[in-house]
Formats: C-alpha cells, sequence, structure tokens
C-alpha cells in the first residue's frame, strides 16, 4: 500500500524506503518458510567401539544445500557429559565441485557457558549426565562447515548422541523459529583390561579337555608316547604291541589334561545388604569391572571358554546380564560390550543373582566371583551354589582392608608411575591366582588377594 501511494504521488523517497521494506519482509518471510531446507548434520566417529583411555575423534559437518544463505544457524546436540570435547579444529568448505574451498582456523577449546545459543556446553537441568554442545554458524549457499573435536573416553560406557535442535534466524533478527533433528549415533567404551602375567591354573579339574605341562594325573584317552619300563610301574600301563616290536617293556606316556571352563560373577553392590540398591563408590564399580574384564579376556586368550553374569542389567537390556561359556572369537567382544553396558547399581541381591546363574554354570567350570563388599553371607552363597565338582574363587577389590597373610598367594598388582585418580587406574597388570580351601576361618582379603573355595 505504501508502495502504490508513493508511486500515485510520484515520491522517491516514498518509493524506496517502501521497496526496501518489502525485500526485507520478503527475505525474512523466505528465511522464516524454507530456513530448515537442505540443512543437513552429521556426526563422523572414527570408531563406534573403543578401549577405555583411547581418544576419539568426532567431526560434526553442517551443510546447506539450498541457494538461501544461513546468516545465523544456532545448532544443540545432546552428548554425553563424560564424552564432552576438550579441543576443536573448524574447517568450512564448498559443498559442490564448481565452488571452491577454503579453511578457516579456530584457536582453543570450546568455552562452558548456560546463555541460550552460545557456542558452547550446556548442562541439561535435572540430568546430571548429558549436556548440550552448542555452536553458532553462518552458512553461504552450498556451504559445508566441519569441526573436529578430540575426546578423551577415560570411563566405560555405552553412550548416545542425539537428537539435534536447530534455531535460525533472518539477517535483520526479525523473527527466529526452531526445528528438531532425529540424529543419533551410539559409542561403546570398553573397560579398561591389564595383562594376567603367569597365573597358576584357575581349576582343579584333574580331567578335561585341555592339555597341561604339568598334573598330579593323566588322561589314559590322550597318548603322548612310550618310555621303557621302570621297576614299581604298573602293569596296567605297559604298551603291549609297543614292548612287541622293541623286545623290552613299553610303558604309556599320557598327557596331563585339565577343565577349561570358567565363570565370572561381577558384584556391583557398594553397598551393605540392607541397603544393597542403594548407589555407592563407583570407582570400585569400575575396580570390579575392570578386574573381571581382565580375567575374563586372560582366560580366552589361553583358550579357555568363559561366561559372565552380574546382578546388574546392561543398558537395553530388562534382563541381569548373563553371557554364556563360548570359545568364539567374537565372544570375547562380547563380554567386553556386555561389561561396557553394564550399569552401576544392583538390580538384585548378590546370592539371589547367583541362584537364578547357577543352572548356566557348567559342572566342571571354575567360578569366581569378583565384588568389593566381601561378607561371610556372600562366601556362604556362593559355596551352596556351586555344585559337585566345581571349585570358586573370591577376587575382593576394595581398598582399606588388612593385607593378606605372607604364606597366601595373591592377585599382585603393579602400579602405574605418575598421578592415579580413581582406583581403577591403579593396575597395570595382574600378575598371579593360586588357590585357597574355603574351610579357612579368615575371610578379610586385601585387593590383591584371591581366595580359593572349595
Amino acid at each position: 500500500m505504501a508502495l502504490v501511494i508513493g508511486i500515485i504521488i510520484t515520491d522517491p523517497i516514498w518509493v524506496l524506503f517502501s521497496t526496501i521494506a518489502l525485500l526485507v519482509l520478503g527475505l525474512a518471510e523466505a528465511w522464516w518458510r524454507w530456513g530448515a531446507t537442505g540443512i543437513e548434520y552429521r556426526r563422523i566417529l572414527s570408531s563406534r567401539t573403543l578401549s577405555c583411555g583411547d581418544t576419539l575423534e568426532c567431526v560434526i559437518e553442517v551443510t546447506n544445500r539450498k541457494l538461501l544463505p544461513m546468516p545465523w544457524l544456532d545448532t544443540s546436540d545432546d552428548w554425553p557429559a563424560a564424552l564432552m570435547p576438550a579441543t576443536a579444529r573448524h574447517q568450512t568448505s564448498r559443498a559442490n565441485w564448481w565452488q571452491r574451498s577454503r579453511d578457516i582456523p579456530m584457536d582453543g577449546g570450546l568455552e562452558v557457558s548456560t546463555e541460550p545459543a552460545i557456542e558452547g556446553t550446556v548442562r541439561i537441568p535435572h540430568v546430571t549426565d548429558r549436556e548440550i554442545l552448542q555452536q553458532r554458524l553462518t552458512l553461504a549457499p552450498f556451504e559445508r562447515v566441519r569441526r573436529r573435536f578430540l575426546i578423551a573416553c577415560g570411563r566405560r560406557g555405552a553412550y548416545g548422541f542425539g537428537p539435534v535442535a536447530f534455531r535460525w534466524r533472518d539477517a535483520f533478527g526479525l523473527s527466529a523459529r526452531d526445528a528438531d533433528l532425529d540424529v543419533r549415533d551410539d559409542l561403546v567404551v570398553y573397560p579398561r583390561v591389564v595383562p594376567v602375567i603367569a597365573p597358576a591354573p584357575l581349576t582343579r579339574q584333574v580331567l578335561g579337555d585341555r592339555v597341561r605341562r604339568q598334573s598330579l594325573f593323566a588322561d589314559p584317552s590322550r597318548l603322548a608316547g612310550v618310555r621303557e619300563y621302570i621297576p614299581g610301574d604298573s602293569l596296567r600301563r605297559v604298551h603291549w604291541g609297543a614292548s612287541a616290536r622293541s623286545g623290552t617293556l613299553q610303558v604309556r606316556r599320557d598327557e596331563p589334561t585339565g577343565g577349561r571352563r570358567l565363570w565370572v560373577i561381577v558384584d556391583v553392590e557398594t553397598a551393605p545388604e540392607d541397603r544393597w540398591w542403594a548407589a555407592g563408590d563407583t570407582d570400585a564399580q569400575e575396580t570390579v569391572v575392570m578386574v573381571a574384564a581382565s580375567l575374563a579376556t586372560w582366560a580366552m586368550n589361553a583358550g579357555v571358554a568363559v561366561g559372565i553374569s552380574a546382578n546388574g542389567r546392561s543398558a537395553g537390556s530388562s534382563g541381569d546380564m548373563s553371557i554364556p561359556c563360548g570359545t568364539h572369537p567374537r565372544h570375547q567382544t562380547r563380554i567386553l560390550d556386555g561389561l561396557a553396558r553394564l550399569r552401576p547399581w544392583p538390580s538384585r541381591l548378590l546370592r539371589e543373582a547367583m541362584v537364578l546363574a547357577s543352572p548356566l554354570w557348567p559342572t566342571d567350570a571354575t567360578v569366581i566371583l569378583v565384588t568389593c563388599m566381601p561378607s561371610e553371607a556372600k562366601r556362604e552363597a556362593l559355596a551352596r551354589a556351586c555344585c559337585r565338582g566345581q571349585s570358586a574363587f573370591i577376587v575382593n577389590c576394595a581398598v582399606g582392608v588388612p593385607k593378606p597373610n605372607s604364606r597366601r598367594e595373591m592377585l599382585e598388582t603393579e602400579p602405574e608411575p605418575g598421578p592415579i585418580t580413581p582406583p581403577a587406574a591403579q593396575f597395570s597388570s595382574i600378575r598371579s591366582v593360586r588357590a585357597w580351601n574355603l574351610d579357612q576361618p579368615e575371610v578379610s582379603w586385601d585387593v590383591r588377594d584371591c581366595v580359593r573355595i572349595d
């Protein structure tokens, strides 16, 4: 209307300002209607699975695939608080081949801010493990912006990224509009694994399907060779065929064997049994998971079939974590994945979990309970759950209990040099594991002690 009036009265200033106002309103309407069209948001993770202590490189790519520029674009990405990036690099490139590329360096890291739409991170109210990674971008037509973040994976877990919220404004600041984009990515950080150095056999099965170097008994079904008869040898061991061929008495030599199945029980309780559901020391729980993962990894590398269970649930599962025995090369990854997803609070009492899981234990298995809250009740429950032919151990990961007796073999550890933060970082290797009798009355163990249950 103002433009029509200006034309009628032939006033050029009126016409000019009216035309500019129409252009501004038209562009603002275009940004309002089509601002979200052609906007792409993508995360590129260097790996979907990592070990605790590794560094992840995450590339966030935002692309404007339309002719309309985006002078003011804010992105709010929902991230795990434990994986917030420490450093970032900024790179801008054109999305199409006929346009030039340019790189823009960005010095320094991200700042933490509580102001909305400011580049940095904002903690979500009432959610302690999630934060918002916010970025403010300016995108030209057909422009792509990449930012590379270095993330230190210091704690195990199953982490999810996303969704993403957008807010864009027109170049004149007249209006703003929001939109959501369901872009999700998953990352699994495996628990830390330390080497188990020169351990003794964790089984007392005198016969089995695994060849040993030394044993009190030999498997008569496995013939290793023959030797000359020595006075005192039983005539039942004489190999008559070899004796006839050689002309002298020959005695069988059988291979020593033993069982090769191991079951690891992970106890996530960190509070007394009368308050077993209460949240406790998460660092102690991480130590328990680290020891369990190290023992399972060592056993599988030695060719032992390993199964694992816990009195806690995995993320995304409604039941207690339980993985049957297996020796497949992917079985080790399955166990580490289950331990990575294990939630840090118990779902039931340990003795109830052992009763439910005991039918899965092989009859010739060695059962190891890894706990940071040892008690006489747990020892008795484990002894009752084990059937005839099974041997059991308790590995205590508690800190601050008296040292074991010198006559005991210990689960030795070597501290890492330098500053140590969580207890799980205090171990660089696990040296040896030996056997004890459950009938011994002492039930006070050190973090490096392993007690045998018969």
